[in-house]
């Protein structure tokens, strides 16, 4: 959560009860490292595909110059071959890439997971609590709570005004 959300939260009052409780701040927590999780395998993708379109290059032109040399052979003579083998070691670049790109993509789903879950032990809280009976008057909520920072005016639209009355 961000600096300005943040202290939204705390100003508001009914919000700032709930905003370090420890399952909070265990969502906030694993939301974060889901996050990074997701950063990092972002910049993992943009190097695979960065090394796998220098290869693609690579093959395309051996491609062709194979191709080349497939008309060529038909020729007296024979051709003169242009393939270039691959690197050694390329393919175990590839799958040590691919599995690392696994691990981290199936530790973004084990956070998801455990959000989930804490997300769902929030709500049975939240379902199995009681209402506030100490509140019983409007004024006893906003004693509780505080009162609104916006006030009711006659100018401003959309908000309930009390008016003056207009018969006796």
């Amino acid at each position: 959560m961000d600096a300005y959300s943040t202290k939204k939260r705390q100003e508001d009052g009914i919000l700032s009860m709930a905003l370090n409780a420890p399952n909070r701040v265990q969502q906030r927590s694993l939301s974060a490292s889901k996050l990074e999780g997701l950063k990092q395998e972002s910049e993992m993708a943009k190097q695979w595909h960065k090394k796998a379109a220098d290869d693609f290059i690579l093959t395309t032109s051996n491609c062709r110059g194979l191709q080349k040399d497939t008309k060529e052979s038909r020729v007296w003579g024979g051709p003169d071959y242009r393939h270039v083998p691959p690197r050694d070691g390329q393919s175990s670049e590839y799958k040590n890439q691919l599995q690392a790109l696994q691990r981290i993509g199936s530790e973004v789903t084990a956070k998801q997971e455990a959000i989930d879950k804490a997300m769902q032990n929030d709500y049975r809280q939240v379902r199995n609590t009681q209402p506030d009976t100490t509140v019983s008057s409007l004024q006893g909520w906003l004693q509780k709570y505080g009162s609104p920072r916006r006030q009711a005016e006659p100018e401003e639209r959309w908000r309930s005004t009390s008016f003056k009355q207009r018969r006796l």
